[in-house]
């Protein structure tokens, strides 16, 4: 029996600067090649993996005289289509935990602000101005992924 393996690493990285919004980069390595590429899109990566399984696949046919390339087509094709629902389903619930954490993240500095509401008298109009900053930009956060999950949820209902 032969068998090819196809195997990939993902790492995702958050980084945060002074003053910056913190963001979200990735580094993918097809594992059998040892080969990297970093990315900020996740639509990169699978690209990235579709390469890697496109030479994969077109390796596999190289014995085969005369592969035809709707052959190789129809063999990618197949793959992609047992991956992708899980994929959707992936992206799906890292989506929905990100929206939880941004959710507590907002309570918590909810808490903070009304308990630095009660002591107001010794806060400085400054700091009380940073913390409705930062709690305005944690709901659009949270405004934003909701927007994207209903986006996906959508795209999952039309297919």
């Amino acid at each position: 029996m032969n068998q090819d393996v196809v195997s990939f690493v993902l790492r995702f990285v958050r980084e945060e600067a002074d003053g910056q919004p913190a963001r979200w980069r990735g580094v993918i390595k097809h594992v059998q090649s040892d080969h990297t590429a970093d990315f900020a899109r996740f639509g990169d990566a699978l690209a990235f993996m579709q390469d890697h399984l496109n030479e994969t696949i077109r390796q596999a046919f190289a014995g085969d005289e005369t592969p035809s390339p709707e052959r190789i087509f129809a063999e990618t094709a197949r793959l992609w289509g047992e991956m992708a629902p899980r994929y959707t389903d992936i992206m799906l619930q890292s989506m929905e935990l990100m929206l939880e954490q941004g959710r507590r993240m907002g309570e918590s500095m909810a808490d903070s602000l009304a308990r630095g509401t009660a002591s107001a008298h010794s806060t400085g109009q400054d700091q009380q101005a940073q913390l409705i900053g930062i709690i305005e930009r944690l709901t659009n956060q949270v405004e934003a992924l909701s927007a994207k999950v209903d986006h996906l949820e959508g795209r999952l209902r039309d297919d």
